[in-house]
């Protein structure tokens, strides 16, 4: 197995930060519509399954937010006088 430096390979993310954020976003884009078409005919064909689906996923992100609280305020807040402050300089 190869050995990997921690130092390099964090500077190598840190250096393709943005490429690759730009090939996720571009993944996203490509698949997003033949994922919610595939819910789509998912919710017609197999309605039982197609519900439990959804309960897995609410309790996924009810659980996310439940943990991840905290964070996600913060960031609201942060976003929220960010926004505000622009609103400021400009009007």
């Amino acid at each position: 197995m190869a050995q990997y430096d921690p130092k390099k390979k964090k500077e190598y993310y840190l250096e393709n930060r943005e490429k690759r954020l730009g090939y996720q976003n571009e993944y996203y884009r490509r698949t997003k519509y033949s994922y919610s078409r595939k819910l789509e005919i998912s919710k017609v064909l197999e309605p039982e399954e197609y519900g439990e689906f959804k309960k897995r996923v609410s309790n996924y992100n009810k659980e996310y937010y439940r943990k991840n609280k905290g964070k996600i305020m913060a960031k609201r807040s942060a976003r929220k006088a960010a926004l505000k402050l622009n609103k400021k300089l400009f009007f």
